[in-house]
């Protein structure tokens, strides 16, 4: 095989906007599930409202393809070389892990601050410890999310030669492990991750091949080049052509879409009971994830090709700084806008777009200047 060496891109503008609009989809679920008051929340009405359903079957899904497929330009980077591999790692457990800590230890004072205050006893150490661990190993739970898939691929693909058997034990293995601490949670974003990554590093392998020799011994490889090969293919020459189909089919599977469809809902592992609809909806929800994160994929991928000249400043700000947002939008959410929203008892139609023009405003705010900040900016995951 002789292979073009591929040039060095620019900044991915379209994955920009995608993540920007995902990260705004997170902030719109948070405050439907959060701004319609207490009674709403503490009944779990959120559940049944269908902006809301709509918008978890395909946003966190959408968000660790993107996060898959350029983990791939990463660790491909490192490739033979064991002391830069370890490097990169540490790094990405650093930029996942210190803001997961440091806002817990926030959550922890900002707690007891408000137990003394209010005159109760100050917290044991040894219970203060039990929780410390608890919240620690639950709070953000997206960025543990992309840690464990990226743990996942970098092992399998640099260690164990992307071993097949052993990844379809593992996700075999998904169905009888717990989903305590959001295990169910990581089960259920693995496959989009890891099928991002290694969609990504089929491209990359064989897209530059100028010629495929010994075609009658051609390898598995291959046959998966070809295949997605023919599909970028028809792709560009009917992509008006997929997007309606996938519009389609993702419209039709949404129909089914309940509460128990919410993996925070039924979770991921079968139990004894209900085996079959059980697999039936593990298998439904990631299908959909799938369908929809396809179907928004190439619906930006459409619009930013047909306004050419636009330069979606505003969205790729937020998807720049998506990692950001995410961990202040919670805080706002759930500090701030809470406490005036909770005592809502009847809901007007524009509450939630208000709240949404709000929250994003001050997220992307806060994130971009504590991301120029030194030492500061780690809080908001940039390095």
């Amino acid at each position: 095989m002789k292979e073009i060496e591929r040039p060095k891109k620019d900044r991915n503008i379209k994955a920009d906007v995608i993540r920007g609009f995902a990260i705004i989809t997170v902030i719109i679920g948070h405050c439907i599930q959060n701004g319609n008051g207490w009674y709403y929340f503490i009944d779990g009405a959120y559940w049944s409202n269908k902006v809301y359903q709509f918008i978890y079957s395909f946003h966190m899904p959408l968000f660790m393809l993107l996060a898959g497929w350029f983990a791939y330009y990463s660790i491909k980077k490192v490739e033979g070389d064991r002391k830069a591999q370890w490097k990169l790692l540490g790094k990405r457990a650093f930029t996942y892990v210190t803001p997961i800590f440091l806002w817990t230890l926030f959550e922890f004072l900002r707690g007891e601050i408000m137990r003394v205050s209010q005159g109760e006893a100050p917290t044991q150490m040894s219970t203060m410890f039990i929780w410390f661990i608890n919240y620690f190993i639950t709070n953000l739970w997206f960025l543990w999310a992309v840690l464990i898939c990226l743990i996942i691929v970098f092992v399998m693909h640099l260690y164990l030669e992307d071993n097949i058997p052993l990844y379809v034990v593992a996700f075999c293995s998904f169905y009888i492990l717990p989903d305590a601490a959001n295990l169910g949670v990581y089960k259920y974003l693995i496959p989009y991750y890891v099928a991002a990554f290694y969609v990504n590093m089929c491209l990359d392998k064989f897209s530059n091949v100028k010629e495929i020799e010994n075609e009658e011994e051609e390898s598995l490889g291959n046959k998966v080049y070809r295949l997605i090969n023919k599909l970028i293919v028809s792709y560009k020459n009917k992509p008006n052509m997929y997007l309606v189909i996938l519009a389609v089919i993702f419209g039709v599977m949404f129909l089914f879409y309940n509460s128990q469809t919410f993996i925070y809902v039924s979770g991921y592992r079968i139990s004894r009971t209900g085996l079959v609809k059980k697999v039936i909806l593990d298998t439904y929800r990631t299908v959909i994830g799938f369908v929809g994160s396809a179907f928004f994929m190439i619906l930006w991928d459409r619009i930013v090709d047909r306004f050419k000249d636009c330069k979606w400043h505003l969205l790729t700000a937020f998807g720049r700084n998506s990692l950001g947002i995410y961990i202040l939008q919670g805080y706002y959410i759930l500090i701030v806008m809470a406490s005036y929203t909770n005592n809502l008892t009847w809901i007007k139609w524009y509450h939630i777009p208000i709240e949404v023009v709000i929250i994003s405003a001050i997220s992307l705010i806060t994130a971009i200047v504590l991301g120029k900040i030194p030492v500061v900016k780690i809080l908001v995951g940039k390095m």
